[in-house]
């Protein structure tokens, strides 16, 4: 009887130190691998404004990094209307011609967490979206059923002043293209 318990006991603390290291195994696997916040720098859109009047250029370039800042910033508003599951604590967006790639932290519950998404972007007039189309966690799928976002919308048009609009939007290796028409006759009023 006595060695009935203790066999009960010890097959008991066995499975108990199994958890134990399958839960830290779990752990050390979600665990974020780099350190990120949502800071983001602001986009000067009136510099390169200025650029293109004295050009008399109706095309703006933006570099991968300004979009990417453009998208963390739109990210942090996308994150205060929408209910994602999970808090967002850290990202950094990455640009490759149509596909964004945004490194994130996070918190689900009290568990932190690292996650690589990735996004198709497109535009549309004035406005570039984000289409998530996966998660990973250090190389592992996490099936879109699990946890998928609704396009996020960068809306360009509010950055930019009421005399110009947007025509088109291309897509490059090293950033965007953005193609505007003008009204000429309002250009004097950049300068005030």
């Amino acid at each position: 009887m006595v060695r009935r318990k203790k066999r009960a006991g010890r097959f008991l603390l066995g499975i108990f130190v199994l958890l134990l290291v399958i839960i830290g195994a779990l752990v050390w696997f979600v665990y974020p691998t780099q350190s990120l916040d949502m800071r983001y720098r602001s986009v000067d859109f009136k510099d390169k404004l200025m650029t293109m009047v004295s050009n008399r250029d109706t095309r703006m370039l933006l570099s991968t990094e300004e979009v990417g800042e453009l998208s963390k910033k739109n990210m942090v508003k996308y994150m205060s209307t929408h209910d994602l599951g999970v808090d967002i604590t850290g990202a950094d967006f990455i640009m490759n011609g149509t596909t964004m790639t945004a490194h994130m932290n996070g918190q689900w519950g009290i568990l932190p967490f690292g996650a690589v998404l990735r996004f198709q972007m497109s535009a549309e007039g004035s406005y570039l979206h984000l289409t998530h189309e996966s998660t990973k966690i250090r190389g592992a799928q996490i099936p879109l059923n699990m946890f998928q976002l609704e396009p996020i919308q960068i809306t360009l048009k509010d950055y930019l002043p009421d005399l110009v609009t947007v025509k088109n939007v291309k897509f490059l290796s090293d950033g965007l293209e953005l193609n505007f028409t003008m009204d000429w006759m309002s250009i004097p009023s950049l300068f005030k």
